[in-house]
């Protein structure tokens, strides 16, 4: 007999970690699920502490049983203490409800009863009604006592379901005990129930005692109905569960003695085997499961492997009797045959056992008469009694038809391949006492091929077996059916057997054939046909075609029970499968729905050619030889023809049967099925309603029995996965059409199932189950992968069907959407009547499946209707209604808590417009939000839990945080969100756990002991926390947890990846530095604790931290050849299709694997038949990696740039002199490493941009000029950059794109510290003239050259216009990118231009500024720079005049100007001449004045003080065509007291004109314009005569006399001045007041 196989493997070799210590919160749920699933050690060892502190409570067969009957709870207890786990008890009510709860459920022990009671609750808090909320009414208000019977009732419920999870855990237990993969403590826990005899006993104890709770029935009066019933359903399942433990400890246990066994028996015969049972049971699925399971007990203790005397021979006759097995105890076998052959019994499975052990033992009597044990039986029991005992059992069974019983009993267990290989030992025992008739072959058949392979083996190896075949092969073809149903058992034993039949039996008429044959010469049983013979298949009419047998085949004659007829074997060799295609033929040619043996016939070969098409590779060659004789078709023609004969007769068996072969041909025969779906009446056509459609209503749903349906949803699975395949067997646009009937059709299946009858409840899930699996992969198939166009998608064939599913369910109106009622029906039966579920589902696990299923095609759905920006739908809606009903279902059943959370996740991460997004919060109300805060608190907080569910938790987190789901947020920060009093507040046992923020702080210090693909989860929850205002406002931080980041961030590991494994283990390493990075850059940010500022700081500043940053920003083991040639590779592999057409798109967050770039999956079922596909498949999961682990990279560069932005910003003057090198450091990799790909873009930026930062806010410090050689060394390579072919720097400029614009800012940053440094300059002479060329001469040529040239442009195409503010040619984006590159050019202008530099670089300067044409362009920019406007600003007017004034402080290029005719430009331009008009001020053409102001009048102050009197003549010409804007400024002042303006810019233009006027006077301005012959230009009215200077003087005495008056004309020339002006006080007086000193200055020009 086969044990189970285990789950567990063996963990990888780890390093001795901490032992985890148990908590309160460590529970036997969680054992459940480790026990099943979890390969960590970690957790392993502590699930090991925890199996050994629960041995006793594991070894108790029922489990909380009450030992001590005085045992007492004190009303004031504080905590409890069970196996040296204190429980503390938060709640007030938790003792009252224990011990109430122990009162209805009698007979527990208490302290267990508070144990789950307090675990509960920390889970689920207590509801209380205060005394504020009471009504006000003399009616009773019974809230209360309604708030206490909803908690008795989940707290009973929780009690009663531990109570069955702790006998699951026994059975894992027990699974394992053999198990080398699990730990020691597992395997010894395991032996020791295993080899336990009280343990049995009590087992069977427990089992009886709760059968006859069951039969009682003791309802309550003083509780609910529903408490009532639930403790009744759960006393079932518990029953279920024991008889499932026994059933393992059963298996071939040695401890199991005569005593045992006759307990058991004595136990059946006291309720008939159960039988009596019958009306107690509500439900029939749970008796008939129940019945069932004890029936294969039985057998099992019955032994009918073992159950033989000579056992009992081989031990020797002196044994005593305890060594004896109930064969040779005459006491126990007396006893067990009078239990057994009661003539209530009707069990003919029992009586059929026990038939064949009083057989044996008849036999052993007879054979061994004088053995002692024989002897001692026949004076009690002789053998003629035992003769009539056998005789009437078998009577018995063959009236009860045990064998259909049998098959009756493998169907209900089917799902459980050990329960089949229990009855197996029945099967193998009747082996050589049957005959195989139609019916015995087909149980035989069923049972066997349920069974393990090793059973099946062993089957097959059975010397009876062998001969059963043997037989029935030799009456083949007389007998269809035995040889057909054993060969269906396995596909390559039928493969070889009908490759070649060696003999063919056939009915003669006696008579007729003694002429045909004599006797053989060689052996005288034998005869040699004298002549030829025609022998036809089965069901040939027409006789038209026969197997010629030809002279001296020789046979073998056998009477029948005829006199007239004999039957003949032929010895002849000839091929089974041509012969079964003929047969299939001649059925086809005439079929009759009412001949059953044609039916099954038909049934038999499409299950023997199915397991053909399973089990081997050879169904192509099957199919060809079937199609030998099949008379211009072949057999797939045939099946199909038989099949639509089917249809109009509705034979479902048959249909169930084909369509089965169907499923498994579709892969190899797509070709064929679906031209015959098109034309086939099981589907629509031509307004005619389908056979699936009239199948489903008109049988199925009235017989209850689904097992067509869920045949033909198994091959609508197989049509949409032939559809997954590159073949191009049929057109696209017919398959697409076919698919949208059957989906069409499993849509309708899917709204109505949930209210069919049926006669096997499990049906009814596994619909659900096989309908959701289908509509997943259609729309994971879609949806998975980067949407491209239709016509160019390798699933196009998909797309229609798959727009159907997501509408169906995806109703954007308020309507609700049908096919999501079931879905919604699962989940609120959830909460309450999971156990319905179990009582309901014979398999055990279909239900889980449907739950589990449900959850997930929702998580699927709303993650796609996200993706695809579909408006939000009436699905979603509705999930967010049910969230009450999922949060209680996450409380109370932890087995589907990650499920839950999952779908949860997904619902708040959905998109939707910020005004209409439905609130997690709202939705749970105060209630149902406090029981997710307390299990979200609760299950992080738990250390023996899976780590996956953590992992879900942390992202369901993330999604609460970035989903805008502010209230919840808040919630979790440890905050009332509800407005509750304090009463309310302090009361709430929520309040005394913390926040959300507190646990994960304190996940991260056991940090060191997750994974890596756990931590990285924790640490992005723990970031967005620190993200979201509502968690760091009232959050002091840890020191303890600052310290186990750093240290975290400290461990840097740089050991080489060898295996695609140690690059995702790398990848996830590498996201973790980048989360604590960005996590201490948060805290730093924000904190106000002075301590952690300055372990942050003490850490960034540390030469340790540095070469790390230093080694993380330098990209390591990048492949771009990789990438490349996989493109490549692929592209010749389907040349129709491109790689990045498989991009995956609903991958999770932070998560690295082989698929998560692309789809590997898709991938493998398209091209999985193709032999080049492995080689290819491994490059492209190497560069899959390979992209990820540069990703890992680059998140390590933008966290730790952030970093050290934010300690830049905070504490620049802690900025150390090693933060030179880094800086050039960064430069320096950008240099080497270049841009290989895009993919290195953001990394490239970032090394730049920290670079800026640090350099930046190293500017100012003092010392940093000592550093002059590191500043050079950044200045040169940052020029190597700018040069590089990378970085493009011109053509970057020109497109207004890429990185240089922070490299330029890095520049003037070394520029402005180092510019005073002669020596420095001296030295370097050529790096700071290449400098000047590139960016000054070139950078700026360029960019003139692009103003200019789209201003032509667009001139000449007539499109110069106003938008958005920007009158011109450029668009916003552009115009201000070009404005910031100009400005910032000029900055470092000013930065050379006031450099101590020597005249050789003056000269330079000058030569390069005039090589490049940089004056005339200049000059261009300013003529033109009439047609760009910003907000009625012409910023290039005013940029061009402030590159002029800048350049002409060099004298050299001063004089070029000059000579290249500035002062024409600047008169002569359309944008002087409102300057030239005059009359402009702040309130008249402000724009101009401003150009006038801060442009020309300095131009022409410049000009004078660099050349003097060379360039007299053209000054004076200027400013006589100035002359009325100077006019018109020199008499503002003496406008009378009404109109008179006072501004900033008044005061501004009036001091540059006076100093002009001084400027030249100092050289004799007045005798230059005699000798000239200009006397007669007015140069500066206003102030060309000495009396109206003096005038001007009176003006300006006459105000400062005047302060007030003064006071009250000024105006605001600017934002900020009118800023001031409004906002008064004493900002505003020092304005006035400064002013005031400005005008008054005034005078000293003319004195």
């Amino acid at each position: 007999m086969p044990t189970r196989t285990s789950n567990l493997h063996n963990p990888k070799e780890t390093l001795a970690l901490k032992p985890i210590l148990p908590t309160q919160f460590w529970t036997f749920g969680n054992a459940l699920s480790l026990l099943k699933s979890c390969q960590d050690p970690y957790i392993l060892n502590a699930l090991d502490e925890f199996l050994l502190f629960n041995r006793q409570l594991l070894m108790n067969a029922s489990p909380f049983e009450l030992k001590d009957s005085q045992q007492t709870l004190a009303d004031d207890l504080k905590e409890v203490t069970l196996r040296t786990i204190s429980y503390s008890v938060l709640q007030s009510n938790n003792i009252k409800d224990a011990k109430k709860t122990n009162a209805i459920l009698g007979n527990l022990d208490v302290k267990e009863v508070l144990r789950i009671i307090v675990q509960t609750s920390k889970k689920v808090p207590e509801r209380k009604i205060y005394d504020f909320e009471k009504l006000k009414s003399k009616l009773p208000d019974d809230r209360e006592k309604y708030l206490e019977s909803e908690r008795i009732l989940m707290y009973v419920n929780k009690i009663l379901r531990e109570r069955r999870i702790i006998l699951k855990i026994v059975i894992e237990l027990l699974n394992n005990k053999s198990n080398s993969f699990a730990s020691s403590t597992i395997q010894n826990l395991g032996k020791e129930l295993f080899l336990s005899k009280t343990y049995i006993s009590s087992i069977i104890d427990s089992i009886k005692n709760s059968l006859a709770f069951i039969v009682n029935q003791p309802y309550q009066d003083d509780v609910s109905q529903n408490l009532n019933d639930l403790i009744v359903r759960e006393t079932v399942l518990f029953v279920i569960d024991l008889c499932k433990v026994l059933i393992e400890l059963t298996i071939q246990n040695p401890v199991i003695d005569n005593e045992i066994t006759k307990q058991w028996f004595e136990f059946m015969g006291q309720n008939n085997f159960i039988a009596n049972l019958a009306p107690y049971f509500k439900v029939q699925e749970s008796f008939n499961l129940t019945q069932t399971l004890c029936t294969l007990i039985s057998i099992l203790f019955l032994d009918l492997e073992n159950a033989f005397d000579h056992q009992n021979l081989i031990t020797g006759n002196e044994s005593s009797p305890e060594t004896l097995n109930f064969m040779g105890d005459l006491t126990t076998f007396k006893a067990l045959n009078s239990l057994i052959s009661n003539p209530e019994n009707s069990n003919s499975i029992i009586l059929y056992g026990w038939s064949i052990i009083l057989l044996r033992k008849l036999y052993f009597i007879q054979e061994v008469p004088k053995d002692p044990i024989s002897a001692e039986f026949t004076k009690s029991f002789p053998a003629e009694e035992i003769n009539f005992h056998i005789n009437d059992l078998n009577a018995r069974c063959v009236k009860l038809n045990v064998f259909e019983e049998i098959n009756t009993l493998n169907e209900s267990l089917k799902f459980d391949n050990l329960y089949s290989a229990i009855l197996s030992t029945v099967l193998i025992s009747a082996l050589p006492l049957i005959t195989l008739t139609p019916q015995v072959s087909r149980t035989v058949a069923n049972v066997i091929k349920n069974c393990p392979n090793s059973v099946i083996e062993k089957f097959f190896e059975n010397e009876s077996f062998v001969n059963q075949i043997i037989l029935s092969r030799a009456k083949f073809p007389v007998l269809l059916t035995p040889y057909l149903k054993l060969c269906a058992i396995n596909g390559n034993f039928a493969y070889h057997e009908f490759n070649e039949l060696k003999s063919f039996i056939q009915v003669f008429k006696k008579d007729h054939f003694e002429q045909l044959y004599k006797i053989d010469d060689e052996n005288s049983d034998l005869v040699v046909l004298k002549s030829s013979i025609d022998v036809y298949p089965p069901f040939e009419a027409a006789k038209k075609l026969s197997l010629v047998l030809p002279e001296g085949t020789k046979a073998k004659i056998l009477p029948t029970t005829s006199e007239d007829e004999i039957l003949v074997t032929f010895l002849y060799k000839y091929n089974g499968w041509s012969f079964l295609g003929r047969i299939v033929q001649n059925i086809s040619r005439s079929f009759n729905d009412q001949d059953e043996d044609k039916l099954d016939f038909i049934i038999n070969v499409s299950d023997v050619l199915a397991k053909v098409a399973q089990d081997t590779d050879h169904i192509s060659s099957v199919l060809e030889s079937m199609s030998t004789y099949t008379d211009n078709s072949d057999i797939i023609e045939v099946l199909l023809r038989i099949f639509e004969q089917s249809l109009h007769s509705r034979k479902t068996q048959i249909l169930e049967s084909i369509l089965g072969l169907l499923t498994h041909l579709t892969p190899q025969f797509s070709h064929r099925i679906w031209p015959y779906l098109s034309k086939s009446s099981l589907l629509s056509r031509n307004g005619k309603e389908g056979f699936i459609t009239t199948i489903f209503g008109s049988i199925e749903m009235i017989s209850g029995e689904y097992s067509f349906t869920i045949s033909l949803i198994k091959f609508i699975d197989g049509l949409v996965q032939s559809c997954l395949t590159l073949k191009e067997d049929y057109p696209t646009k017919s398959k697409s059409m076919i698919l949208m009937k059957f989906v069409n059709h499993l849509i309708s299946i899917f709204e109505s199932f949930t209210h069919c009858k049926f006669i096997k409840s499990y049906q009814k899930m596994e619909i659900g189950v096989l309908i959701l699996d289908i509509f997943s992969n259609i729309l994971a198939s879609i949806y998975g992968v980067k949407k491209t166009t239709s016509d160019n998608k390798v699933t196009a064939v998909l797309n229609e069907v798959s727009v159907t599913i997501l509408d169906t369910f995806l109703i954007t109106k308020n309507e609700y959407s049908r096919s999501s009622l079931p879905i919604f029906l699962m989940i609120e039966s959830l909460s309450s009547n999971l156990s319905v579920y179990e009582l309901y589902d014979l398999s055990g696990f279909w239900y889980e499946n449907w739950i589990r299923c449900g959850l997930s095609f929702s998580q699927l759905i709303i993650s796609i209707r996200s993706l695809i920006e579909y408006k939000p739908s009436s699905f979603e809606r509705e999930f967010f209604k049910k969230l009450p009903q999922l949060i209680s279902t996450y409380s109370q059943y932890e087995p589907l808590r990650k499920d839950i959370i999952d779908v949860i996740t997904i619902l708040a991460k959905g998109t939707w417009e910020e005004q209409n997004k439905p609130s997690l919060l709202g939705h749970l109300g105060n209630d149902y939000s406090r029981v997710l805060l307390s299990c979200l608190i609760a299950d992080l907080d738990n250390s023996l839990d899976d780590y996956r569910l953590k992992v879900s938790l942390y992202d369901f987190i993330c999604s609460v945080l970035e989903g805008n789901q502010e209230g919840l947020a808040v919630l979790f920060s440890g905050r009332d969100v509800f407005g509750r009093s304090k009463e309310v507040e302090a009361d709430d046992p929520t309040n005394k756990k913390g926040s959300l923020l507190s646990i994960l702080k304190k996940n991260v210090k056991e940090i060191k002991y997750y994974p890596n693909s756990v931590s990285i989860h924790l640490l992005d929850a723990l970031s967005l926390s620190y993200n979201s205002w509502n968690t760091i406002k009232e959050n002091d931080e840890d020191c303890e947890f600052i310290d186990e980041l750093i240290n975290r961030i400290q461990l840097s590991l740089n050991d080489q990846p060898k295996s695609l494994d140690d690059y995702i283990s790398k990848c996830y390493e590498q996201k973790i530095i980048s989360k604590i990075a960005e996590i201490l850059s948060l805290i730093l940010f924000t904190t106000r604790n002075e301590q952690v500022k300055q372990k942050i700081k003490a850490l960034i500043v540390s030469d340790k931290f540095i070469d790390i940053v230093k080694d993380k920003f330098i990209i390591k083991d990048y492949n771009p050849v990789l990438h490349s040639k996989v493109n490549e590779l692929f592209e010749q592999f389907a040349p129709n299709l491109r790689l990045d057409q498989f991009t995956t798109t609903l991958g999770k967050r932070n998560r690295y694997g082989v698929s998560n770039v692309f789809n590997i999956s898709l991938m493998d079922g398209l091209f999985g038949g193709n032999p080049k596909w492995p080689a290819l498949r491994a490059q492209i999961m190497e560069s899959s990696i390979n992209i990820q682990y540069l990703s890992s990279q680059a998140s390590i560069t933008k966290s730790l740039g952030a970093l050290l932005t934010v300690f830049c910003r905070r504490f620049s003057s802690s900025l150390t002199p090693n933060m030179l090198d880094l800086v050039h450091h960064l430069l320096k990799i950008n240099y080497i490493e270049g841009i290989p790909s895009n993919l290195f873009d953001l990394i490239y930026q970032e090394r730049i941009e920290v670079a800026f930062y640090l350099i930046y806010s190293m500017t100012h410090e003092s010392g940093i000029k000592k550093q002059s050689k590191q500043i050079f060394e950044i200045i040169k390579v940052s020029l190597d950059l700018l040069s590089s072919s990378s970085l493009k720097f011109l053509a970057s400029l020109s497109a207004s794109s890429g990185n240089y614009k922070q490299l330029l800012r890095i520049i003037y940053c070394c520029l402005l510290i180092s510019k005073d440094d002669e020596e420095i300059l001296i030295e370097y002479f050529s790096v700071f003239k290449d400098l000047f060329d590139l960016i000054i001469t070139k950078g700026t040529q360029v960019l003139l050259i692009d103003i200019q040239n789209e201003v032509y442009l667009q001139r000449n195409k007539g499109q110069i216009a106003s938008s958005n503010g920007v009158r011109g040619v450029f668009s916003v984006e552009t115009l201000h990118s070009k404005t910031d590159d100009l400005m910032l050019i000029l900055s470092i202008l000013k930065l050379y231009m006031g450099m101590n530099s020597s005249r050789n670089m003056k000269l330079e300067m000058a030569r390069l500024i005039n090589d490049n044409g940089t004056i005339n362009a200049l000059l261009s920019l300013y003529s033109l720079s009439h047609t760009i406007e910003v907000n009625d600003e012409h910023i290039f007017a005013q940029l061009s005049l402030m590159f002029i004034q800048e350049l002409m402080t060099v004298e050299l290029i001063a004089e070029k100007f000059i000579s290249s005719g500035l002062y024409v430009v600047l008169v002569e331009s359309p944008i002087s001449t409102q300057i030239r008009a005059g009359g402009l001020s702040v309130t008249s053409g402000n724009q101009y004045h401003k150009l006038w102001i801060n442009g020309i009048l300095p131009i022409f102050i410049i000009s004078l003080n660099k050349l003097g009197l060379s360039v007299i003549k053209e000054v004076c010409l200027g400013l006589q065509m100035f002359g009325k804007q100077i006019e018109s400024c020199i008499e503002s002042w003496s406008r009378d007291s009404s109109s008179i303006k006072i501004t900033s810019s008044t005061v501004i233009e009036t001091s540059q004109i006076l100093l002009l006027y001084e400027s030249l006077q100092s050289m004799n301005v007045e005798q230059f314009m005699r000798d000239q012959d200009l006397s007669h230009l007015k140069i500066l009215p206003g102030l060309d005569t000495e009396g109206k200077r003096d005038e001007f003087i009176d003006y300006i005495n006459n105000l400062l006399k005047h302060p007030k008056f003064l006071t009250s004309r000024v105006l605001p020339s600017s934002i900020d001045e009118q800023r001031i002006i409004e906002k008064g006080g004493v900002g505003y007086e020092k304005f006035v007041n400064n002013l005031i000193e400005e005008i008054r200055d005034l005078k000293e020009f003319l004195i």
